[in-house]
């Protein structure tokens, strides 16, 4: 069997999606839990800086997660007992809401698959409710059953996944901090190339593991396979069909990139209009809605890609001999 051309690969992905769409509403709705369970440790060592700091907790949290996390480390940073409860309760939160998140996300993986074996060529079909109604293939006790049973190999990739992004992180903070510890003319003069030099790789380097991961989840619940083998197809697969993969990535990652500005353009719209008082508790409804459209338009773009490379890599592998 052949693999698709990069388009109907493409349409299929969407189609196959758009009929199991609960499995985007159970995926928004685990990373939002996820992205609760994260910032519930930030403000809790919010408040303990404003304690310390016999500050307003209203000023810490006014600016969002990212700036308060930094405001949190640096006022900790002279209490070491705090500054050390907070990084393990950030960790705690960190890990075990990643493993959590991946292992329901193979449940739902495991539908597209599922779908993706019976409904046929669909991409080929006239668009219409009897095209989605062949292809659907949700039920919960799948998703439940297929989490439970790819269960130990998820958590052994969120893992791996999450040493990279640390590995990672810490190489560029190492590099960045590098003036601070050396600051010799000749480093203080590079200092600027190093940075983005190590922006970069960094970046490069996240977009390829999670590339990685998302085709070694794809491979795992297809065959049903080890992750070690798994790693063997995934360098046959991104070795022989390099050009759909890369040609999947780049469409995805274009659209993606169009769908983020369009929600900065319509947040902006709405920001100004925020600040005046009556006004701004009638916006408060659509800025929720244009948050949870975001949301699950982002997760929809997600498995549909999932489903293309999936879908492209059942077609690859069927055609040659399994690796043993």
């Amino acid at each position: 069997m052949r693999t698709l051309p990069l388009r109907a690969a493409l349409i299929r992905g969407v189609l196959l999606v758009a009929a199991n769409w609960p499995i985007v509403l159970i995926d928004f709705g685990i990373e939002s839990l996820y992205k609760l369970a994260l910032s519930l440790p930030v403000f809790g060592g919010a408040l303990m800086a404003g304690a310390l700091a016999h500050g307003d907790l209203r000023n810490v949290v006014a600016d969002g997660v990212g700036p308060t996390a930094n405001l949190v480390l640096g006022a900790l940073a002279e209490s070491p007992v705090a500054l050390g409860a907070f990084l393990g309760a950030l960790a705690i939160a960190a890990i075990g809401g990643e493993v959590l998140m991946f292992v329901v996300k193979a449940g739902t993986l495991a539908v597209v698959v599922a779908a993706d074996r019976e409904a046929g060529e669909v991409q080929d079909e006239p668009f219409g409710t009897e095209t989605l109604q062949d292809a659907s293939r949700f039920r919960l006790d799948l998703v439940v059953e297929s989490s439970r049973h790819f269960a130990t190999r998820a958590v052994m990739l969120a893992l791996g996944l999450g040493a990279i992004y640390l590995f990672v992180g810490l190489g560029y903070v190492a590099v960045v901090m590098q003036r601070a510890w050396t600051p010799s003319a000749g480093w203080i003069a590079a200092w600027p190339v190093l940075v983005l030099l190590a922006t970069s790789v960094s970046v490069v380097s996240i977009e390829a593991a999670s590339l990685a991961y998302d085709l070694l989840r794809v491979i795992v619940i297809t065959d049903d396979c080890s992750v070690r083998a798994a790693m063997t197809r995934l360098r046959r697969f991104v070795i022989e069909d390099a050009r759909q993969v890369l040609g999947i990535f780049g469409v995805m990652a274009a659209v993606v990139l169009l769908a983020t500005a369009a929600s900065l353009l319509a947040t902006a719209g709405l920001a100004p209009v925020a600040y005046i008082p009556i006004v701004g508790l009638t916006i408060v409804p659509l800025q929720v809605a244009v948050w949870l459209f975001r949301g699950l338009l982002f997760q929809a773009l997600s498995l549909a890609s999932l489903s293309a490379y999936q879908t492209q890599y059942r077609r690859f592998s069927s055609a040659r001999t399994p690796v043993s």
